[in-house]
Order: C-alpha cells, then structure tokens, then sequence
C-alpha cells in the first residue's frame, strides 16, 4: 500500500487508540444484521399512495405496533397511533381542531413513540440511530431514546422531559420529529426502480419527499428520461412530456408543481382548434386539478396543438440522426395530405390547420414560440432542475447492490438469447457496455451542450434498442390516429420472453459481475397482469418484476395495484397491494399480502453485505496503518 496514502490518514488517526477504537468499532459492526432495503417501481406520479407504502414500510411498522402494544392497546388505538406516525400533521392538526390535543394525550402519545421507536431501532447500533437524527430535539430524543425509565435513579428524570416537553409547547414538533425518526429506521435503504414521472398527478411531491430521504437510489425510467431529456433542452421531449401531462389532466402538475407556463399553448390552442371538438384528444381523467380546472374541451385542444408539435419536432430529430434507424417514427412523412391516409390507412382525424403538407415538419412562427416559452420554463426552473438535478446525482442506468442487479425495462436480446449490439457514434456497445454508455450519454446531455447527447434521450424513450422502453415501437400517434392494429402493434424485446429461464437470467447476472450465492435481477416497466395468472417471480425465482400498477390507469388490466420488494436479515419479501383505495382509504390498518420468496438461513449479517465488504477493505487499511505505527516505534 502507498505509504504516502497511509501517511496522510496518520492526520485522521494520530494516535494509535484512534486507530484501535475505529478498528474495534468496524469488526463489531459486520455483526449486526443487515438493514431493511426497499424496492418500488412504476410509481407514475401517484403521490397518495407512494407516500403511505413509504411511510408505512409497507405495513411493516403497523405490524411492529401490533407486536408491541397487541396486549396493551385496541385495534383502534394501534391503528390511531399508526396513522399519527404516517402522517403527523395531519393528524395533530385534526386533533387540535377538535379539541382534542389535550395534555394527556401528548403524554401518552409520547411515551408510545419513544417505546416504539425503541423497538424498531433495537438491531441498530447506537451511532446508525443518531445519524437519523436531524432537526431540532436531538438532544432529547437521544436521552429519552437510552434512559431506561425503568431504573428507579432515572425515572423521574425520562417523566421529567416528557413533562417540560408538553409544558413549553414542544410536544407537537417533537411528536413529528418521532414519526419521522420510525419512518426513517423502518426503512434502511430506498431503491426506486423507474418511472416516478406521467400518468398520475404529483410526481413533483414524490420529489420531494425523495429529496428528504437519507439513503436512496434510482434507476432511470423511461419516463424519467424523458422529463430529464425535457430539462436538458431536448425541444422534442419537451413537447412529450407536455402532451403527456395534459392528456392525463396535469395541469396543476405543469403549472402549479413546477412553474411551466402553459397560457400561450392555451391561446394558440383556442385560436386554431375553435371549431374542431379534438374528440379524439379528450383527457382520460376528468376533475382532477385544484388549480387549473381546465375543462374537457380545452384540454383537448391544447393537446392536439402540442401534439402536432411533438410529431414535427419528432420529425426533425430523427431527420438529423439517421443512424437511430427510426426513420418509421417520422410520423408526418407517412401521411398522404390529399388521401388523408397513414401508411395507407384512413386517418380518423384530418384537421391540421398548422401543417403545410409541402413542409409537413415546419413549425409555424405561433409554434415556434410556444415551444421557446416551454424550453425556458424547462430549463430554468428552480423546483423542476432541483429534481433533475437529484435523478442525476443519485441515479444511474442500473445498480448492483448485495446479489442484486437493479434496472428498469430490459437488458436488450436477439431472438437467440445474445446480447443484442447497438451502434453509438460508430462504436458497437452490448449488455452491461451498452448500459455504461447510455448512462454517460444521459449525464452529457444535462450537462454538456452536445445536441447528440439530448438527441439520444429521445431515443432512450423510442428507440427499438433502447434498453429502458424495449419495444418495436411508441404507438402514440397510431394509438390517436388509426384503427389499424397492426399498425399501433408494439413488440416486446425478447429479453421479456427469455428471461423467464434461469438460464438467460444467469447469464445476465455474469454479465454485470454478479457472483454472490444468492443472486437475483430486480425490474419494473411492464406491469404484471396478475388477474390474467401472470407471476411477478420469473428466471427460476431469480427475477423479480415489481411493476404491478400502482398507477390508476393499469389497475384494470394488473388487477392489483403494485408490488414493493423488501429485503432484510431474514427474508426477501414481496408485498402485493390490493388496490389504489386499499392503500388510501384506510391508511392505519392497510396491510399488504406478504409472500416470503426467498428465506435467509442463517440470518443475513452486515458482513455478507456489499457495505461489510467496504467496512473489511477499511480495516485492511487501518491494520496496515496500525502496523506502521508499531514499525516506527
């Protein structure tokens, strides 16, 4: 080892009871069992129920408390004290409207959180706790937290803090400080698999929760990529993303969560589509703004007109990247303007007053302007890139963590179970190469001015190849615009069929270097159909796909509303939701079906994990340091 490396951590560890204490410290540390990691998918912008499944752990920590107080409190305490932890302002706010924040009240409660928070603490070491801590009471929690209120010399002191918390008119911040403290150790680590964007109405508040959150990771989503591809300038995605939102009814998702600015579209929109009732454009929700409660009508307007928009800025970026050989997705090119006919087939919508069919890709100077207010507000807004912002930092095109490799959609595949190859910049790339270059691609294109980079994250989302969409086609104009089924026919990669052997899925599994003894793929994107005998376990028990549709839209078709994967010391689990107003309407005592899919004999410690490999690598370097120490003495 270099010794002017082992020098400089001489100035962290001057002494060598410094070096003894961290070493005692860190050997100790691979004993303690492993943290609890959670994995969600496909969240799509359903705040509501993401917030409680966090929240809650999944109906983990309703399950601790019925452990805890099941001999001592009713089913209808255990679910109050439930929902004060899932939401604590809320319910504290309730209660003092109705009177009802008594003094007894704050003391009891109290004394609950504390026990509880014991409780769900206790395989932590004392110092993983604090580091929870943050805010203001840390001081108090921390003596409460390891007073034992038992012992006869400390009773009177635990009674005493909990008393002059409720006397100085603290109890409500430092009840809110509690909950947020068992929300927190319940959940260890945080894996969200993909698309936290479109469809529902506040991926915005997902954000910034997620922005809260001490440990957490993301894969990229295609609809990730796409409001990320939006913030680095791409016109076309901008386009998407908005047409997007507004045929989900979004509007307060656009303007009010993040500041776009949509009354030029709404002119425009009224302007050229007066007389056209855009019947096929209709929102598929109605009613669901607070803020801009924009009627069916318009909203049907806005989207045709940021629609035609889209197709144009579609056509001029596969125009200028011929080697994304998705010249088939210029869709305007195939439309016959006197026939009224795609590909030969009859359109069911022929009103496009903003088209010349000379130069169908041509924005018109109204369109040209719409979509520089849009670029701005995309680029510069503060909340928008803040988010953006934290997808990069903490994001990535796949994860391997502790036997497990993390990504959303698929790992592209040939008919015949090979690793399919992509062309980029002249360069072949496949698998885990293929995957490494698509994410440096997706980081030079926030931060970098490379056209061809924010190019890319149009294909990301379109593209045949692209591992994070995986199907022949995006059939968002044929879906609008045709009858014909063959024409709107998207075709999975092969990856979807193959890697339901064990086979393929070890080779996948050799390919991202992961050797661990027990071994598994993590992802979401298609949602598992389970009313129709899908199973989300696929490859042998070795793959597990998470996306079960807690998104409103695909429950019809999933019959359940999601899955979320837990995995910790003893098992990993999978926690199949009911539905959408299951998760919602009774927040306190909502309890998923939970399936143990693989048993952890002998209990899983922090030594097996990835983070006790990095904890022996220290310790290699502190006995070396340690050594020096004794060779200079």
């Amino acid at each position: 080892m270099d010794k002017h490396y082992l020098k400089l951590l001489k100035d962290i560890y001057p002494k060598k009871s410094n070096i003894k204490d961290e070493l005692i410290s860190l050997n100790s540390k691979l004993y303690l069992p492993k943290g609890t990691e959670y994995f969600f998918s496909d969240i799509h912008g359903e705040s509501e129920a993401f917030l409680h499944l966090l929240r809650s752990a999944s109906g983990n920590i309703r399950d601790k408390i019925a452990k805890l107080f099941g001999d001592t409190l009713i089913k209808e305490d255990q679910d109050e004290l439930a929902e004060l932890i899932y939401d604590p302002v809320h319910v504290l706010k309730d209660l003092s409207e109705n009177d009802l924040l008594t003094e007894d009240y704050l003391t009891i409660t109290i004394h609950r959180l504390i026990n509880l928070f014991r409780f769900v603490s206790t395989k932590y070491p004392k110092a993983y706790v604090k580091g929870k801590f943050t805010g203001s009471y840390t001081n108090i929690i921390d003596e409460l937290l390891y007073t034992n209120d038992s012992e006869f010399n400390k009773k009177e002191y635990y009674e005493s803090l909990i008393a002059n918390i409720v006397k100085y008119d603290s109890a409500r911040e430092f009840i809110i400080s509690l909950a947020r403290l068992i929300q927190r150790v319940s959940v260890d680590k945080l894996h969200i698999v993909g698309d936290i964007y479109d469809r529902g109405p506040s991926p915005h508040i997902i954000m910034d929760e997620l922005l809260t959150f001490p440990n957490v990771d993301i894969q990229w989503g295609n609809h990730d990529i796409a409001w990320m591809g939006a913030a680095s300038g791409n016109e076309a995605l901008i386009a998407a993303c908005v047409a997007n939102a507004i045929s989900y009814n979004n509007f307060d998702m656009l303007e009010d969560g993040y500041g776009i600015n949509l009354r030029p579209l709404y002119e425009f929109a009224i302007h050229n589509y007066r007389d056209d009732p855009c019947e096929l454009f209709m929102p598929r929700i109605f009613d669901r703004n607070i803020y801009d409660n924009v009627s069916g009508e318009v909203a049907a307007k806005m989207y045709k007109a940021i629609s035609i928009i889209r197709f144009k800025l579609d056509g001029a970026l596969i125009a200028r990247n011929p080697e994304f050989n998705v010249d088939d997705r210029n869709f305007l090119k195939f439309i016959d303007f006197e026939k009224m006919t795609y590909k030969n087939v009859p359109l069911k919508d022929t009103n496009f007053p903003t088209i010349d069919p000379k130069e169908p890709l041509k924005l018109t100077d109204a369109e040209q302007f719409i979509i520089d207010i849009l670029k701005s507000d995309f680029i510069k807004g503060n909340r928008l890139n803040r988010h953006m912002s934290f997808l990069y930092k903490n994001g990535s095109m796949y994860k391997t963590e502790n036997g497990s490799l993390l990504f959303h959609g698929c790992i592209p595949l040939t008919e015949d179970g090979k690793f399919q190859e992509i062309e980029i910049k002249g360069k072949k790339y496949s698998g885990r190469k293929l995957m490494d270059a698509f994410d440096k691609v997706a980081r030079d294109a926030y931060f970098t001015n490379s056209i061809f980079a924010k190019d890319v994250m149009w294909y990301l989302i379109n593209g045949r190849y692209s591992p994070i969409f995986g199907k022949s086609q995006y059939s968002y104009f044929e879906n609008l615009f045709v009858e014909d089924k063959d024409l709107k026919r998207e075709v999975y990669n092969p990856y979807y069929k193959l890697s339901e052997k064990e086979e393929i899925v070890d080779m996948i599994l050799d390919e991202f270097e992961i050797t661990s003894e027990r071994r598994r793929i993590i992802n979401g994107h298609v949602p598992v159909k389970v009313k129709k005998g899908d199973s989300p376990i696929k490859g042998g028990g070795k793959l597990y796909v998470i996306d079960g549709g807690i998104s409103k839209p695909y429950q019809a078709k999933t019959g359940i509303a999601g899955y979320t994967l837990m995995f910790n010391s003893h098992h990993v689990a999978l926690a199949e939701h009911k539905s959408y107003e299951s998760i919602t309407d009774k927040v306190s005592s909502y309890t998923p079906n939970i399936k143990e899919v693989e048993i952890l004999l002998p209990r899983m410690l922090k030594k097996d994990t990835d983070e006790g490999q990095d904890i022996r690598e220290k310790i290699e370097v502190l006995e070396k340091l340690l050594e020096m120490y004794d060779s200079a003495n």
